[in-house]
């Protein structure tokens, strides 16, 4: 159990759990509206959002002059030279594989990677936005294929379900942030958390935690979907118990392995079959 455990530990480190979570949720979500997904944007999603966060974390390290607060970055610090290797034949691939995407995502898809150059380029400008940003370009690579192909036959309850993904990778991220908060003050790591503080931060989270769960309701009662409903209230039950244990997840940093592996869960409803 504890190798297993080490194990996960290094794919959190490096970010692979997220990739493999976004592939997950898009493959669920795709199938609840009967969509084909094809390999080549199976692999492409997996490497731009891999793609996405580890840029992400070697720019937060690239700057420092002193040993990173994080184990995250500490690592990403000491093996800065070979993940940059790895970042650049990532994404060589992932050119490549868009050749075999349909057309409708690829449009979609040059629109997000159009964002998520402007977001990587003003990472520092938008330190405020910096998590909102991050789930809103997390749930729209997620989201993509049914966003593009189904866009004209999408439902108020599947808006809903759309909207409570989104505050969820949401919630993920400023929790994240809140519980780093004293990390990133010492490695001078702006976000909306770091601006807003401890105590208003836990009141904002307190308040996304009411939404989702009005939010929540409303879609039990407008959809017939029951396996979606579970996912993403299974999702933030996950997170409301790590907001409510802080005190006892904020030491061993089990907080990010669990809330990463949130979006796992609809691995336990997929048909790989259909």
């Amino acid at each position: 159990m504890r190798r297993t455990l080490n194990i996960y530990r290094i794919l959190n480190l490096v970010s692979i759990d997220v990739a493999a979570g976004a592939v997950v949720c898009a493959l669920f979500f795709a199938q609840r509206s009967q969509i084909t997904f094809y390999v080549p944007g199976l692999v492409s999603l997996g490497l731009t959002v891999w793609i996405i966060y580890t840029a992400d974390h070697l720019m937060d390290v690239f700057s420092l002059n002193k040993m990173a607060a994080t184990p995250r970055h500490r690592y990403h610090q000491r093996n800065f030279g070979i993940l940059c290797i790895l970042l650049v034949m990532a994404l060589v691939i992932d050119i490549f594989m868009t050749l075999f995407i349909r057309r409708q995502i690829i449009i979609g898809g040059l629109l997000l990677a159009f964002i998520v150059m402007l977001y990587l380029w003003g990472q520092r400008r938008i330190s405020p936005l910096k998590e909102f940003v991050g789930a809103l370009l997390y749930s729209g690579g997620v989201l993509l294929p049914v966003l593009s192909l189904r866009l004209a036959n999408i439902n108020s309850a599947t808006w809903i379900a759309f909207t409570v993904f989104f505050l969820t990778a949401l919630v993920n991220l400023v929790l994240f942030s809140w519980f780093d908060l004293e990390h990133d003050r010492k490695d001078r790591h702006a976000s909306l958390v770091t601006i807003l503080g401890w105590e208003r931060t836990g009141m904002l989270l307190k308040i996304l935690f009411l939404v989702q769960g009005i939010l929540l309701i409303v879609l039990s009662m407008k959809t017939s979907d029951l396996p979606e409903v579970i996912v993403l209230a299974t999702m933030n039950s996950i997170l409301y118990a790590l907001f409510v244990l802080r005190s006892r997840v904020a030491q061993n940093g089990i907080y990010r392995l669990a809330g990463d592996a949130i979006f796992l869960i609809p691995l336990a409803f997929l048909n790989w079959n259909g």
